[in-house]
């Protein structure tokens, strides 16, 4: 990838007259949209920017970062890379080098995205790093649901966009609704509600999730339900309370399974594995 840290102080007065003093700050002295895996900031966080509908915070599994997702359609997407082994950096909200996208709007006469005539910093949904067979790669990924795709000034930010990533020799994907696989969402929709159902300090989520864990390796071949129904009746809890937890955990990636392939109602035991982070005791927990 070509694009390096010199857009971080655009030089051309054009640039620099533009752009609004808040975002040169937001680009040079927060570092917004720099660094790599677990260190990277991204440009825009969900306090940042309006939404369509729900705004998401979760920790990857990729980098044991929080992300900052702006849709539901955005999470969908970032679960499904963020599942995929050969996947090892997801940067959100990536900033492209103004520089060049106002160069391409001229060249191809399409209008700059701007507020009140101050030039805005396009960003790119989600920038995926992968190790295919020991190469790496990226590819650059537009997060768009498909009935926006029907607007003409959507379609000539997308042509910005994609020229952009083409000039920079990275693969540009447009991701919609139309990409999840049915049982991810289905799974999505169980867990995303309970990200924030719970508050718990450091000594009651490890609590927790050992007890579960350790409840999980010793019914091997049990249905998920029945197994933490067992640990209820263990711990003296009202019926479902493990459950809850387990839902929770799950959406905090403390607890991973297929979720491509496995819906939540088919699981048993031996379908779930631990975070490798939660194990460690290393993991970066979402408070409500």
């Amino acid at each position: 990838m070509k694009q390096d840290a010199a857009f971080l102080t655009p030089h051309p007065r054009e640039i620099t007259n533009l752009l609004e003093p808040a975002i040169l700050k937001r680009l040079q002295k927060e570092k917004r949209g720099q660094g790599v895996g677990k260190h990277y900031n991204p440009f825009l966080t969900v306090r940042d920017v309006p939404s369509k509908g729900r705004v998401h915070r979760r920790p990857a599994l990729t980098h044991n970062r929080i992300v900052h997702l702006l849709s539901d359609l955005e999470l969908a997407a970032f679960l499904i890379f963020d599942w995929q082994n050969s996947v090892i950096d997801i940067r959100e909200q990536f900033p492209l080098n103004p520089e060049a996208t106002v160069s391409i709007a001229k060249r191809l006469g399409i209008k700059h995205p701007a507020y009140q005539g101050v030039i805005q910093v396009m960003t790119t949904d989600l920038l995926v790093d992968f190790n295919s067979d020991g190469q790496h790669l990226s590819k650059a990924i537009s997060v768009k649901y498909a009935q926006d795709l029907e607007d003409e000034r959507t379609i000539e930010k997308l042509e910005l966009e994609r020229r952009f990533w083409e000039g920079e020799g990275i693969e540009w994907f447009i991701f919609t609704e139309h990409e999840v696989p049915v049982h991810f969402v289905k799974n999505i929709r169980w867990l995303a509600p309970h990200m924030h159902s719970y508050d718990l300090d450091g000594s009651q989520r490890m609590f927790v999730f050992e007890s579960i864990l350790q409840m999980l390796e010793a019914n091997w071949e049990e249905k998920l339900p029945v197994v933490l129904s067992e640990l209820d009746q263990k711990e003296g809890l009202e019926r479902g309370t493990n459950l809850k937890y387990f839902r929770h955990l799950a959406a905090q990636n403390a607890f991973q399974w297929d979720m491509q392939n496995y819906l939540h109602t088919s699981l048993k035991a031996k379908n779930i594995i631990a975070s490798e982070y939660w194990l460690r005791k290393d993991a970066q927990y979402v408070h409500a």
